[in-house]
């Protein structure tokens, strides 16, 4: 065994064969003219071909759902994970900041590691993981993680909304005041 052979089961590779199980490529690459059977030639880890960067980010911009305002970014994600590296998409500046109230983030962040702990005593009670597990507690990790940014975002956007006001709070509040201490 060689000691530069690269491992045989990789995220990005994991990502690629579960977008591929998810999607209906063709339709996809569709969107952007792409090569539909080439798509699926690179996303196979089996084949020789391998994915651009441009079309890994088409094929992830052709997920992008107006409704709901979000998009599959497991290839991303799975690229990122190589590199031990993750990533949170954030709101556009241009739109409005959140709809999601505070309370609402933090119920599903408690939502999310509440899963998260579930799947751990199950992994723990087992002592092994397969593949759909490790794909749902991937999924519900990087959905706290998320969460978790969206909710920094929101708090430093208010706090930079009233600068000054917030200043004077902190600044009363670590003042020693004559008389009072």
């Amino acid at each position: 065994m060689s000691a530069n052979e690269c491992p045989k089961h990789t995220a990005f590779l994991n990502a690629c064969t579960t977008f591929s199980n998810t999607h209906v490529i063709k339709h996809l690459a569709a969107k952007f003219g792409l090569d539909a059977q080439m798509q699926c030639n690179k996303l196979d880890a089996n084949k020789p071909h391998k994915l651009f960067a441009e079309e890994l980010l088409l094929l992830t911009k052709a997920t992008y759902n107006p409704d709901t305002g979000k998009m599959d970014t497991s290839l991303v994600d799975g690229l990122l994970r190589e590199l031990n590296l993750t990533a949170v998409p954030l709101p556009a500046a241009n739109t409005e900041q959140a709809t999601t109230s505070l309370t609402d983030r933090m119920l599903e962040i408690s939502s999310a590691t509440g899963e998260l702990s579930a799947h751990t005593l199950q992994i723990n009670a087992t002592n092994r993981v397969n593949r759909r597990t490790k794909e749902q507690v991937v999924k519900r990790a990087q959905c706290a993680v998320r969460e978790l940014v969206m909710l920094m975002n929101e708090v430093e956007g208010k706090f930079q909304a009233v600068p000054v006001l917030s200043c004077a709070v902190d600044a009363f509040g670590s003042m020693p005041l004559p008389g009072l201490s």
